[in-house]
């Protein structure tokens, strides 16, 4: 779970960062090439000024530093110039390592406008997920209103090229999540500008172009149906910037229907942004979200920040799913319905057990630090962090279709021969909210870990 913050670092951050007595996991991430001892007498007359910033009670930590520093730059081996700017962010990424909290972390100017992007919900492109299969690129399925909808793109269409340039050429000799990265980079671009897709489609299909105009694509993060007997399906798969938006409009849709029930989908959702958590809350209860501890011994309390009167589903019977795949702020809405909520039930499997919270800082040179702040317990006071949440009732995931048929919901598509899907935990939620007994008590504990990411383009 994260929160946003936008503060520009100057003047001596970088050397803060910089400083630690932990940097040798940083400069194995650094590629070290050199100078001569006249260069190295240059730079360190130039980092004068830099030191003296450095605050006087630091300064004998960081002279072990800045004494390593001088060394490299004098007597390291190499056929080209250092690149400094890499010995600083592996540097700062030792720092990171040494406060040993997985959580705590640093990403170099193009991964943190990535992530930054990511988490707003809205990027430029045409809006369809890739992945890799076989050896190539393909259509996983446009978003709904997408450039790429509007185009015909369909799912397993085949990418051969991007305005031309073969698919094959821009993966060569990548893994295939770099692969799928490299690919979504290349179709992805400004709003308003072109891309030309060649495709196939079918194992025997002709080659076609298809030219679309990227424009901004929402993530879509909030899918919803109704099923039989008033049963409102929702399934939340991100907190982002833009997902309260998306609910919003949902329930609109929704409530407009006069649903008697709610199945709230969260699982493998991997969290997100806390004020749209508090948010998504807000839409089905009014009260407590959740307690944050912060340094000091602090002890903060959050309440849910309520929506439209209109858009209030507070009465209506509830289950929640959850797996191994939800975390974060997934978890604080999971655990927050149950200890809050009258008429809820969570059902599926032990969540993944994230309950610490991080501050999002973009630095000077568009880098971003995410630091953890603060660690967060339920409304009842229950700890997550390496605990997780167990649901009432503890139901396997299964994909026996003869006993667990349902609806196929949101991405999922049925098997080949079948017109339903399977899925054990969303039928036994429907069953719960129509008035049947629970599922028996599990043999096994065993956890649903999240399944491989997709890109979106």
């Amino acid at each position: 779970m994260v929160r946003k913050s936008h503060a520009l670092m100057v003047g001596l951050v970088v050397t803060l960062l910089v400083g630690t007595l932990a940097f040798g996991g940083g400069w194995v991430a650094a590629r070290t090439f050199g100078t001569t001892p006249v260069d190295a007498l240059i730079a360190n007359l130039g980092l004068g000024g830099v030191r003296q910033d450095t605050p006087a009670d630091l300064r004998e930590q960081f002279a072990v530093f800045w004494q390593v520093w001088s060394i490299v730059e004098g007597e390291f081996y190499r056929p080209a110039p250092l690149d400094r700017q890499r010995m600083v962010y592996g540097a700062v990424q030792g720092m990171l390592a040494s406060l040993e909290d997985e959580y705590t972390n640093f990403q170099e100017p193009e991964a943190a406008a990535v992530s930054r992007e990511s988490m707003q919900g809205r990027f430029e492109g045409i809006g369809a997920y890739l992945r890799y299969e076989a050896g190539e690129i393909v259509i996983d399925r446009p978003f709904r209103r997408s450039p790429a909808e509007q185009a015909g793109l369909l799912t397993g269409d085949v990418v051969l090229a991007v305005d031309g340039e073969p698919m094959a050429t821009i993966i060569a000799d990548l893994s295939e999540g770099e692969a799928t990265a490299a690919a979504a980079a290349k179709i992805r671009g400004p709003k308003g500008s072109l891309v030309t897709l060649t495709l196939r489609r079918g194992a025997d299909g002709e080659p076609f172009d298809v030219g679309i105009i990227r424009d901004e694509v929402p993530l879509m993060t909030v899918n919803a149906e109704m099923l039989d007997n008033g049963v409102a399906y929702i399934q939340i798969t991100e907190f982002k910037a833009s997902t309260t938006e998306l609910l919003d409009e949902t329930l609109r849709e929704i409530s407009a229907q006069n649903p008697t029930h709610i199945v709230l989908d969260l699982r493998n959702n991997p969290g997100g942004f806390l004020q749209t958590a508090r948010e998504v809350l807000g839409r089905f209860y009014n009260g407590v979200a959740l307690y944050e501890h912060e340094n000091g011994g602090v002890v903060k309390e959050l309440t849910t920040v309520s929506g439209p009167e209109d858009l209030r589903l507070y009465d209506i019977p509830m289950v929640v799913l959850i797996n191994g795949g939800s975390a974060s702020a997934a978890e604080i809405v999971a655990g927050a319905l149950r200890d809050e909520r009258p008429n809820t039930t969570l059902l599926g499997e032990k969540s993944f057990g994230k309950g610490s919270v991080q501050n999002i800082h973009q630095l000077r040179d568009g880098s971003s630090a995410r630091i953890t702040v603060a660690h967060w317990l339920t409304p009842n006071g229950s700890e997550i962090n390496r605990v997780g949440i167990t649901p009432e009732h503890i139901v396997a995931a299964s994909d026996d279709v003869a006993a667990y048929a349902v609806p196929c919901v949101a991405d999922r598509r049925p098997a080949e021969g079948q017109t339903v899907c399977a899925d054990a935990q969303l039928a036994w939620g429907l069953r719960l909210l129509d008035g049947n007994p629970p599922p028996p008590p599990p043999q096994t504990s065993d956890t649903l870990m999240p399944p491989p990411r997709k890109t979106a383009t």
